[in-house]
């Protein structure tokens, strides 16, 4: 068989078997890997008598790809010079349309048996051009799916950006303590898109609108998470004035939270004791920073909602406004 005679039965045969072209690929390497070219090699038998098949593996197994000894008391096996050949195709150059079947294509060698006897009578600089021109078919015929992120229009964290940039300190005609609410509202809202989030003007009053926390979260007619929200940093002189919030939560099954800018050491344990989970900004922070863009599209969002429609106070929603402006500006290329 004349190398474009093999070359023509392989590329007809690609699109059924594309596995060949590793193992076309692997003859080659495994006879060069020997010395086969170039030693008056008749045919596939003419191999064997120097390289004598192993059926048996090192580890006394049947062997299911084609192994041969080596005059040196070694052995030599199919299937690396495969793996190698995927790993061109696949890893390297991305062609994910080639298949990732080594075990199978080395045990189909047998039925290769005519290629491997034209393999063992060409020259090496015949069987480099061979390969040369199998590599190139199989590159030009499938895709590469190399990912390109210039392809991908990237969305910066906002809401990330604002549990660390924003200033929460009350502007003129802002009610102290709005911003930081409206974040924790935003970050519950986007965290728990199956509970019905109930949420008012800071210093509203709770008890007065019959409501246990700052945010309360509905799972139909049951309280499932209450939150406190304070903007300051809580200390262990705080957590008596909490007791009543505990004892509601904790009688209703619901998840107590209190949302503070930070804990003075011992806070957070006693608070615990008493049955509530505590986060802090920077807590806030780090499990924002796992979010997706959708979520963090929804928290802002509802950041802007509580700003706008809740407090409405337009120094609030003004100020966020500018702040996701100026965000998006840095991150547009």
């Amino acid at each position: 068989m004349t190398p474009d005679a093999l070359f023509d039965e392989f590329s007809s045969g690609f699109d059924d078997r594309r596995f060949s072209a590793g193992l076309l690929v692997a003859f080659i390497d495994f006879y060069v890997a020997l010395g086969v070219p170039d030693g008056d090699h008749a045919d596939f038998a003419a191999v064997l008598a120097r390289f004598p098949q192993r059926t048996v593996t090192s580890a006394r197994k049947r062997a299911n790809t084609l192994i041969v000894a080596r005059g040196d008391g070694s052995t030599l096996s199919l299937r690396p010079f495969y793996n190698a050949a995927e790993r061109f195709f696949r890893a390297e150059h991305h062609r994910y349309d080639y298949p990732s079947c080594a075990p199978h294509a080395t045990q189909a060698w047998i039925d290769y048996r005519p290629w491997l006897d034209a393999l063992a009578g060409y020259g090496s600089e015949v069987l480099a051009a061979l390969r040369a021109r199998v590599v190139q078919y199989v590159l030009d015929t499938l895709v590469s799916q190399d990912f390109d992120p210039s392809t991908v229009r990237s969305e910066p964290p906002l809401f990330l950006h604002l549990l660390e940039d924003f200033d929460l300190s009350a502007r003129r005609g802002e009610p102290t303590g709005a911003a930081y609410q409206g974040l924790a509202f935003g970050f519950l809202r986007a965290d728990n898109p199956h509970l019905q989030i109930e949420i008012d003007k800071v210093r509203t009053g709770s008890k007065r609108l019959q409501r246990i926390g700052d945010i309360d979260a509905w799972d139909g007619a049951r309280l499932a998470l209450s939150a406190e929200v304070k903007q300051f940093e809580l200390r262990e002189d705080d957590v008596p004035d909490l007791a009543g919030f505990a004892h509601e939560t904790g009688r209703r099954g619901a998840l107590g939270l209190i949302v503070a800018t930070s804990f003075r050491p011992g806070t957070r344990e006693r608070l615990e004791a008493n049955g509530l989970k505590t986060l802090s900004r920077a807590d806030l922070r780090r499990i924002v920073a796992l979010w997706d863009p959708l979520k963090q599209r929804t928290a802002v969002a509802s950041l802007i909602y509580y700003a706008r429609h809740v407090e409405k106070n337009a120094s609030l929603g003004d100020r966020i406004d500018a702040f996701l402006q100026s965000r998006t500006r840095t991150q547009t290329p």
